[in-house]
């Protein structure tokens, strides 16, 4: 290998450690509940059978109107209730949500101003479960996958330049994987995990060998985090996904000028359901004030989120101002509307979705055996495995000297050292 070609492998080396060592406990939690998240709504219905279910009575269920009031009066009438999720199913119930969040706060619980669902009979109207969605499980998760259960300012930022460093890492991880040559030992040692080789070796080859095979997956985790993470990246995606020009779509409004009418919910839900009557679910967001418009998505299938309608009905009237499938969206937006389910692997359905989770465990795994390498290497170093301070040398070689005379070769002990190790 050349001086050069030395050098630079030594600048990706470093470059992969001390990245590593900065964003690796965050990589590690980000791994595990990305993990768990994968799974989201395989794992709700198993865990909260009490409120997601009810028993299906043969009479129509109440207007939205009615459930929304009776969900506002539960959850207090000062915290406006801002969306509901509806499933198509009838054995479920309507989930009504009040939110607000202070950018400000500090941490998770500060963030949270307050954040409450409520569960409810459509049928009867009964709140099967008021929710302190706050402390709940799958929220805290979020929570920490997003901010480490900091508030925005500080949260985000750690999380988000955390991405940005591990999208780095995965790329000089790759540069240090390839293989010096494409025979059959060398690939072994990229592609196969040595499990009976002294544990040294197989920890080289769990961060080695598991970091390939993940990182694919892992990129396209990271790179989809980072469209959430920074406006330039979002942008930058709509763009390229545009042809090089970000297409603009006008914004819609509602008509400030009519009367708020109470029953422009119902209006809406029956666009919806008139629209796609075999849907697989809906989510109606409510303005909480203003000329916006209420947002509604129509969800045609239960394996993604990108698959579905998007509408903007107005606020006082029910009146649709816009709508559109995902097939009427522009490539910028597509790509923006795929970027959840790239994200948590529900790009292909349940296969895709064990992929991601294995490889959010490998993710989880990377930081801590690649912290077994280097705290290794690091406590030979120290004990003299570099030549001139005093370290042991192993023989490797014997050259002729001009005179003819027989001298042995050495090479450094912190080189033989890591040789074994790979």
């Amino acid at each position: 290998m050349s001086q050069k070609k030395t050098a630079f492998a030594k600048l990706i080396g470093t470059l992969h450690l001390w990245l590593g060592l900065a964003s690796g406990l965050v990589i590690i939690i980000l791994g595990l509940t990305g993990a768990i998240y994968v799974f989201t709504d395989e794992i709700k219905p198993l865990v909260y059978k009490d409120r997601l279910f009810i028993q299906p009575e043969n009479k129509p269920k109440l207007p939205l109107s009615h459930l929304l009031a009776i969900a506002q009066k539960a959850v207090g009438e000062t915290r406006p209730v801002t969306r509901v999720e509806i499933s198509a199913q009838p054995d479920r119930t309507y989930i009504f949500r009040a939110l607000k969040v202070d950018k400000e706060g500090f941490s998770h619980w500060d963030y949270y101003k307050y954040y409450t669902r409520a569960y409810v009979n459509p049928y009867n109207g009964k709140v099967v479960k008021l929710e302190d969605s706050k402390n709940e499980f799958f929220t805290i998760i979020l929570s920490l996958h997003m901010r480490m259960l900091f508030g925005e300012k500080i949260g985000h930022t750690i999380v988000s330049y955390s991405v940005l460093a591990f999208v780095l890492i995965l790329i000089s991880g790759l540069v240090l994987w390839w293989p010096a040559r494409w025979n059959k030992s060398g690939t072994d040692k990229s592609f196969k995990i040595k499990w009976n080789a002294k544990w040294k070796r197989v920890n080289y080859d769990l961060h080695n060998v598991l970091g390939f095979y993940a990182c694919i997956i892992l990129f396209v985790c990271a790179v989809t985090g980072l469209v959430w993470a920074f406006d330039w990246v979002e942008k930058g995606v709509k763009t390229v996904a545009d042809g090089g020009k970000l297409a603009e779509v006008p914004a819609v409004f509602s008509d400030t000028t009519q009367n708020k009418d109470a029953n422009a919910v119902d209006r809406v839900f029956a666009a919806l359901q008139k629209g796609q009557p075999r849907a697989y679910g809906y989510l109606i967001n409510f303005p909480a004030k203003g000329k916006l418009p209420v947002n509604a998505s129509t969800y045609l299938t239960a394996g993604n989120r990108y698959d579905r309608i998007q509408g903007q009905y107005d606020q006082f009237t029910g009146a649709q101002l816009r709508s559109r499938s995902f097939d009427e969206l522009s490539n910028g937006e597509k790509a923006y509307a795929m970027n959840f389910d790239l994200h948590v692997g529900a790009w292909a359905g349940l296969p895709s979705k064990i992929l991601t989770f294995f490889a959010g465990l490998i993710c989880a795994s990377l930081p801590v055996t690649g912290f077994v390498i280097w705290w290794g290497r690091r406590k030979k170093e120290g004990k003299g495995g570099r030549g001139r301070k005093g370290g042991r040398r192993m023989v490797v070689a014997r050259k002729k000297s001009a005179g003819g005379m027989v001298e042995p070769g050495y090479a450094p002990m912190s080189a033989r050292l890591s040789e074994e190790e790979k």
